[in-house]
């Protein structure tokens, strides 16, 4: 609770996300953030492979793997959901990571977009407030 009464923001999900203006603004970059890593760990794992029909394969099985990790682990209804420290850890090594296979690949704006914002999104999930959601 704030000093007059009404609920803090969180920074959960669903209704409290959209709390205030910064979380919602928080929420959009971190969706983007998500999507930005997924289609990297594809794009890394095409070129891993040298591009053509077996790229695309591999490109297609390693977005599955990051999806499915992703929804266990990290989502915030995952079945297996890390606490948030070790979550912010992985969050941070998974954006580092594709960040730097991006730019290693020659995809430096997208590399550096991953990287940074990544990482901005990770810091302020450790600065902001944070409670359960109603319901759990």
């Amino acid at each position: 609770m704030s000093a007059d009464g009404r609920p803090r923001p969180t920074s959960g999900h669903g209704p409290e996300l959209f709390s205030t203006p910064s979380l919602l603004a928080l929420a959009v970059v971190a969706f983007v953030v998500e999507l930005a890593l997924f289609g990297g760990a594809g794009a890394i794992a095409h070129r891993a492979v040298g591009g053509g029909l077996v790229g695309w394969v591999a490109a297609v099985v390693a977005v599955a793997a990051v999806l499915v990790l992703w929804g266990l682990f990290m989502a915030p209804k995952g079945r297996f959901r890390l606490q948030p420290g070790p979550r912010v850890v992985v969050a941070a090594l998974l954006c580092l990571a594709t960040a730097y296979g991006l730019v290693d690949a020659g995809w430096s704006a997208w590399g550096w977009f991953v990287g940074i914002a990544g990482i901005a999104v990770v810091a302020a999930q450790l600065v902001l407030p944070t409670a359960e959601p109603a319901g759990r």
